[in-house]
């Protein structure tokens, strides 16, 4: 507590440029509080966070870069310290999606392309199915049982 007490009164005596601020406010939202690595730490209010904020600020008055920040609680922590993960993982959370919708689609095309196909609504369908002597066949023996025959 002591350290971040005065941290916080080296930083409120710094002034930092609208670069800093940026670039602290980009690496306080790619990486998550560890206390339980469900919000950024830009926005947790979790003495952790309050911690690694003033961390933040302190490595970046001190010129290490976005890259080298991230590194620094990437070897502390792991991966599961990144809002978006790197390399394969991060990659599959944003195109997964994509393909399931690739793959929800296409048989959802081929129903449809199947039950609005011409003749399905007036039938034609189903009768050109039959072959031709099987349907004369039938329709004679529904003329037969129906009476309606031309002779």
């Amino acid at each position: 507590m002591k350290s971040s007490v005065a941290a916080w009164l080296f930083l409120s005596a710094v002034m930092l440029t609208p670069r800093q601020t940026a670039e602290i406010r980009r690496v306080e939202d790619r990486l998550l509080s560890p206390c339980c690595y469900t919000q950024p730490v830009s926005q947790h209010m979790s003495d952790v966070a309050a911690q690694m904020r003033g961390e933040i600020t302190a490595m970046v008055v001190a010129g290490q870069d976005e890259e080298e920040i991230v590194g620094h609680y990437k070897a502390q922590y792991g991966e599961r310290i990144l809002v978006i993960p790197d390399g394969k993982t991060g990659t599959a959370l944003f195109e997964m999606p994509a393909a399931i919708c690739l793959l929800a689609v296409f048989p959802t095309f081929l129903m449809f392309r199947k039950f609005l196909s011409p003749g399905r609504a007036t039938g034609e369908y189903e009768i050109s199915r039959i072959p031709p002597q099987r349907y004369e066949v039938l329709r004679r023996e529904i003329e037969r049982a129906t009476g309606d025959s031309d002779a």
